[in-house]
């Protein structure tokens, strides 16, 4: 924020924001670091429409550039545990600790352990209710996971509300990223392979066995974003269009903190 001297001519005016703006800045926040680009030659001209206006105060002109979110590197407990996994990391980015076994226990279960039946009368549980599956492994189908309405109602129980992203385009998740925020994202390891059966319920079910989930932590400068993946607990950095091919494998969903 700059308070314009009290009549000050233009070109004093001009000298003094680009005396005072640098060509970047750097916001700290909570859990957070956000790198700005601030334009001054819009400053400038935002300060003298001020001026000649009687003066007051101007907020710099920037747009963000990075940002990066301290999230930990945390690796999953078990082999379809993902999801807990990446709700803790998740969690931790808003100050809330919480062990990833406890959030799998309190997770919903939908369905039996296993498939029943075969052909058009199998049937398994609805990963849109809960967690479906073994998350061990194991059994006739091994497992599975869940979806983001069973992590968003589980999050807010420990007492922190997630925004469903799901279906928004890339440049709403990269938005959140450099404001600061995490987002906690559904994507495809692989293009299959594929399974289908009927919920309980009798709703269809169409999955990817490729499925997994991570954090996005940040964005670079040259774009890429920075990835807390639970799979081997590591801390990544993918490119733009590999999070986005991945991410449309489970059809684009995400939740936000």
């Amino acid at each position: 924020m700059l308070r314009l001297p009290a009549g000050a001519g233009a070109e004093t005016l001009r000298a003094r924001v680009l005396a005072r703006v640098t060509t970047t800045s750097i916001a700290a926040r909570r859990r957070a670091t956000v790198v700005y680009r601030n334009d001054r030659e819009q400053t400038v001209r935002r300060v003298l429409a001020v001026a000649r206006r009687g003066g007051g105060r101007v907020q710099v002109v920037r747009r963000p550039l990075a940002a990066r979110v301290e999230a930990p590197a945390l690796r999953q407990s078990l082999p379809n545990t993902c999801e807990s996994a990446a709700l803790s990391i998740l969690l931790a980015t808003r100050g809330v600790r919480a062990a990833q076994d406890g959030l799998q226990a309190d997770l919903p279960r939908s369905g039996p352990l296993d498939p029943t039946g075969t052909g058009d009368d199998r049937t398994w549980g609805d990963p849109e209710l809960g967690y479906v599956g073994r998350g061990a492994g194991g059994g006739v189908a091994g497992g599975f996971g869940v979806y983001q309405r069973p992590v968003i109602e589980l999050a807010a129980r420990r007492g922190v509300r997630l925004d469903d992203l799901s279906g928004a385009d890339a440049s709403t998740v990269y938005r959140r990223l450099l404001s600061g925020r995490a987002v906690m994202a559904w994507v495809g390891l692989s293009d299959g392979p594929y399974g289908r059966w009927r919920s309980p319920q009798g709703r269809p079910v169409e999955v990817n066995f490729g499925e997994h989930t991570v954090v996005l932590a940040g964005v670079q400068r040259d774009g890429a974003i920075r990835v807390s993946n639970p799979l081997q607990g590591t801390i990544e950095r993918w490119s733009r269009e590999r999070f986005e091919t991945m991410w449309t494998r489970l059809d684009r969903r995400a939740v936000g903190a």
